[in-house]
């Protein structure tokens, strides 16, 4: 039966044509039903066919040749080829319809007409083979394919920096919302690569059935987005500047300066920015403005963090409660401020200082109106100069110079540091002492005091190296302390008495109501002369 089989090569019968007659050959394993056979040796104009024999053969299933027809040459056809090209021209197809008369088309025949059609590319030559050589009959079967062109690849823009979205807030760790932080601003150092350009890759051409090259989609090429205060290197785009990185009409900018048109509130969360800041409005209560730059405030400040690295100006006033703080490396400018706590190099106040926290590394200027300093602590390395110092109800108000408040500051903390560690030694040495009593009255320790006191003396070893460094930067602090400047406390106007006035050897506390006058350490004794 795989013999049969292989001799049909798929057809569903075989016709053999000798000078007088018609045989067939019938493919029992195919689908074709004795109707199929009739029909198609009607269309190939084979006439006075034996009907009664090719049904009585074909129901006992007779395997060999047998004759059907006899041969009428005047009615014999001719192969039939037909070639067909896609409208890409990727493609092209054969049909073939073997006949049964003398003209017989071969692979040959098939060559040439090919070279006509001019389809030289991606040919199935095997494919043709078999189909002629065997006389399958195939309705527009593929017989040749041209390769297709390869894609090439637009080039990519990879952004290093975060483009934020406006985030309502951030989620803590305990998984409730932080409505304050909500990390809109994107901060860049000068230098910093801020996006790559990865260039494009051009496509490699293909060729149609004719040879022809068709030539792959052009790749786009996307310019480098380079805004202001960058700079381009290479393939790459870097900040010429700190401040606020951001992506505006396709191209990348660095601002120096960050607007905030209105309040800082929940609507902008707290401002930590490398450049400069202004607000058109107010600092709410409890949010934080943090900048490397100058911080420029129109409004109040209520009981708010501002830090700057720079200066910091505040057009109306700062009303702490007790909260409320203002840390600047150069100067800070305020119109009053009100229960808050203010550090600086240069402090310079309008109206007044009210209960308020001053201290500046150079000097504190309270003057241009009202000119008040009133409760709290004032403390200034060179000058406090102020209009009014204190009020009728001898509010208790402390005036300190000489001293640097930030030296002063660490060295109180390097003190209660020292004194810290030193209750933690003396119980570390109360600890070794008694495993070592034990020792000596032969007492054997267990592996849980070996251990103990392995871990004794190794804490006193470390506390010790900590005892001696902190023991030099004591030193030092102290040094720098007595080599304060003789500072200056000017009142240009009157003050009352429970004014206190401390430089850094001497404490004067204002018995009675004294107008202009100026007081500085003379042989480590603050006097008084008038202005």
């Amino acid at each position: 039966m795989n013999k049969n089989k292989n001799q049909f090569n798929g057809k569903e019968y075989l016709l053999k044509f000798t000078d007088s007659d018609v045989k067939i050959k019938i493919n029992y394993d195919s689908d074709i039903s004795l109707s199929d056979i009739k029909d198609s040796l009607q269309e190939k104009n084979i006439v006075e066919v034996d009907s009664e024999l090719l049904e009585e053969r074909f129901q006992d299933r007779y395997e060999d040749w047998f004759t059907i027809a006899p041969r009428i040459k005047d009615l014999d056809e001719d192969d039939k080829i037909s070639l067909k090209i896609s409208d890409d021209r990727m493609k092209a197809f054969m049909s073939f319809d073997p006949g049964n008369g003398s003209s017989i088309i071969h692979y040959e025949d098939v060559k040439i007409l090919l070279e006509e059609k001019d389809i030289c590319f991606g040919l199935k030559e095997d494919q043709i083979k078999k189909i002629i050589e065997n006389r399958i009959p195939v309705n527009e079967t593929l017989i040749a394919e041209g390769k297709k062109p390869e894609a090439g690849k637009d080039s990519e823009l990879i952004y290093h920096f975060e483009q934020k979205e406006k985030n309502v807030g951030t989620l803590r760790q305990d998984g409730t919302m932080d409505f304050h932080n909500r990390n809109l601003i994107t901060n860049v150092k000068k230098g910093e690569k801020l996006l790559t350009k990865i260039p494009a890759q051009k496509g490699k051409p293909g060729r149609n059935v004719k040879g022809d090259e068709v030539k792959p989609q052009p790749v786009k090429d996307k310019k480098l987005p380079r805004g202001k205060n960058t700079v381009k290197k290479d393939l790459c785009v870097y900040a010429a500047i700190d401040g606020q990185v951001i992506k505006e009409k396709d191209k990348v900018h660095v601002r120096p300066v960050l607007n905030i048109k209105g309040d800082v509130d929940l609507t902008t969360g707290n401002i930590d920015f490398l450049g400069s800041v202004k607000i058109s409005g107010d600092v709410r209560e409890g949010f934080i403005v943090k900048a490397a730059g100058d911080i420029d405030i129109q409004g109040n400040v209520g009981a708010a963090e501002i830090k700057s690295s720079q200066n910091v100006s505040i057009k109306k006033g700062f009303l702490g409660r007790g909260k409320g703080k203002i840390e600047a490396e150069g100067e800070v400018r305020v119109r009053f401020v009100e229960n808050g706590s203010i550090t600086a190099e240069k402090i310079m106040i309008h109206d007044a200082s009210m209960h308020s926290e001053l201290k500046a590394k150079d000097r504190i200027v309270v003057k241009g109106g009202k000119g008040l300093i009133v409760g709290g602590k004032a403390s200034a390395h060179s000058l406090i100069e102020a209009n009014i110092v204190g009020s009728s109800l001898a509010t208790k108000t402390i005036l300190e110079v000489g001293l640097d408040p930030g030296i002063h500051a660490k060295y109180k903390e390097k003190k209660d540091e020292m004194e810290s560690l030193k209750k933690n030694l003396d119980k570390v040495m109360k600890g070794i002492r008694m495993l070592k009593q034990l020792k000596n009255k032969g007492i054997k320790l267990t592996k849980d005091k070996i251990v103990m006191f392995n871990k004794f003396l190794e804490t006193e070893k470390e506390l010790k190296k900590k005892e001696k460094n902190l023991k030099e930067e004591i030193e030092d602090l102290e040094l720098q302390l007595s080599n304060n400047v003789k500072g200056e406390i000017k009142i240009n106007e009157l003050v009352f008495p429970g004014v206190h006035l401390l430089s850094s050897k001497d404490k004067l506390i204002i018995q009675n109501k004294t107008a202009e006058s100026c007081f500085t350490e003379v042989n480590g004794e603050l006097r008084q002369k008038t202005l």
